[in-house]
């Protein structure tokens, strides 16, 4: 005897799910002014619980473009660019100074030549 599900693949919904992004910032938007928990919230709006989850996390993340696809502050990249590569640059001159200090190191801690001949063989 086969079931149904022996014979069909089972289909999976695709991770964007129904769901409009409107629909999805909305849906953020209303669970925090609700101050309830996400477990309690999220049957509310018939989704499960990691749903709600994932759509708070995409909306909190500051690097990845909100829902919709698209960037909406260029200029919020542009200044984390900027931020990167100025510590890209202190990151070097911190490195050329541990160089420095450690062959500092190395020539004050070299054992001292003796002035007499009398330890040599």
């Amino acid at each position: 005897m086969e079931t149904s599900s022996q014979t069909e693949p089972k289909q999976r919904r695709q991770r964007s799910g129904p769901y409009t992004a409107e629909f999805k910032r909305d849906s953020v938007a209303a669970f925090r002014a609700s101050g309830q928990s996400v477990p309690s919230y999220a049957p509310q709006i018939g989704i499960h619980e990691t749903t709600l989850y994932a759509w708070i996390r995409e909306v909190d993340s500051p690097l990845t473009p909100p829902m919709g696809g698209v960037a909406q502050n260029p200029a919020t990249i542009e200044s984390l660019l900027a931020q990167n590569r100025a510590l890209r640059s202190e990151l070097e001159r911190t490195r050329i100074q541990r160089d420095i200090l450690k062959k500092t190191l190395g020539i004050v801690c070299e054992p001292p030549t003796s002035a007499t001949s009398a330890s040599r063989p």
